[in-house]
């Protein structure tokens, strides 16, 4: 009996302690008062299934990119995936739009080498 008791107590401090996790990748886009933001909660399994029909999809402004992701996951989250074995794992997604919405003068526009 005691035995057991370890091991669950093994297996929710391993879920607690990789349970919230986040990631932030971040560009090199200047900050500015345009900028925009969004998060979203995606639905999706450890075995390339998305449970919801397609995950959203939102365009930055005209010359506006990208700048910075954030995946964040919880224990709520962490626990719901060991329960359906990766089949359901959720994730909440922000992200962030900056740069300038203005056309720099002296700037060339980027092409693709030929």
């Amino acid at each position: 009996m005691q035995n057991t008791i370890r091991v669950i107590f093994f297996c929710f401090m391993i879920t607690g302690l990789s349970a919230c996790a986040t990631v932030t990748i971040e560009g090199d886009v200047p900050k500015t008062t345009e900028s925009t933001t969004g998060t979203d909660t995606v639905h999706g399994s450890f075995y390339d299934f998305v449970w919801s029909p397609s995950p959203p999809v939102t365009k930055c402004k005209k010359n506006q990119g990208l700048s910075r992701v954030r995946t964040h996951t919880n224990a709520a989250y962490a626990f719901v995936s060991i329960l359906s074995l990766g089949l359901y794992v959720p994730q909440t997604i922000t992200w962030w739009c900056d740069g300038t919405s203005k056309d720099d003068a002296g700037e060339k526009a980027w092409a693709p080498p030929k």
